[in-house]
């Protein structure tokens, strides 16, 4: 909640915000803010979408009671819908394929190796491809990478399983640069995730749930999230990247 507080983070959320509404074409719909935390982009949307139903998931009760008293606290006449979800992420018994927007920015979804094998069991063809994307990566570090490709691509698998076909998912991701930047693996393994991948070979093509329409870079402190958690000094300096995908 402190960093979340940060001028840099304020920033942020206000830009995304903007990014969601200039995407918003129509006057109202469904917008889903998954994993919202204290709700602080949530607050942004709701000001700028007035005609839109807003609903935001995350599974911390603390959050949750952060984002309803400043909820509580605007006018009760308010043009836009506003609700809450405590539910455990991923989780796919959320209301489906009835938003419009999905919106997922910074998260910190923490799962368990009995979360990963509940997952495996379901999704074995994604897992062998994140395991053969983690091993071109060499030994050091690869079961950790294979863990983050696979439980983030369930992620997106459940936010393709929020959205109506042609709805839109506005991503913000921690980034150290803009995506022509990053190397070739490192971008396969960004679209594998986020279940936009459509190459490979015709025996290991991964499913794509997703088309990718726009990818922006922003630098910001907001990186110094992920220094905090993991004190790489490598991720002292870069920012986040703002990703719109179109669900297939």
């Amino acid at each position: 909640m402190q960093r979340t507080a940060s001028d840099a983070h304020a920033e942020a959320y206000a830009n995304i915000a903007s990014y969601v509404a200039r995407q918003a074409r129509k006057r109202k719909g469904l917008i889903v803010d998954y994993a919202c935390g204290a709700g602080l982009l949530t607050k942004q949307l709701v000001q700028l979408l007035p005609g839109w139903r807003v609903l935001g998931v995350d599974g911390s009760r603390a959050m949750l009671r952060r984002a309803k008293a400043w909820a509580d606290r605007m006018p009760q006449d308010r043009p836009a819908s506003l609700e809450w979800l405590r539910a455990k992420l991923p989780n796919f018994s959320l209301p489906i394929r009835e938003a419009d927007i999905v919106v997922f920015a910074f998260p910190n979804i923490i799962t368990g190796d009995k979360e990963r094998s509940h997952f495996e069991g379901m999704y074995s063809t994604d897992s062998a491809e994140a395991r053969r994307i983690a091993a071109k990566r060499g030994k050091a570090g690869a079961e950790a990478l294979y863990d983050q490709l696979f439980m983030n691509r369930v992620i997106a698998r459940n936010l393709r399983g929020l959205l109506r076909k042609g709805g839109l998912c506005v991503r913000a991701d921690y980034s150290q640069g803009d995506r022509h930047e990053l190397t070739r693996h490192d971008q396969v393994a960004t679209m594998f995730e986020e279940g936009s991948l459509n190459v490979g070979t015709p025996r290991r093509m991964p499913d794509p749930f997703f088309t990718l329409l726009d990818s922006r870079y922003y630098p910001s402190e907001v990186i110094r999230d992920v220094y905090e958690q993991t004190e790489d000094e490598d991720f002292l300096e870069g920012g986040y990247s703002v990703s719109l995908l179109k669900a297939l």
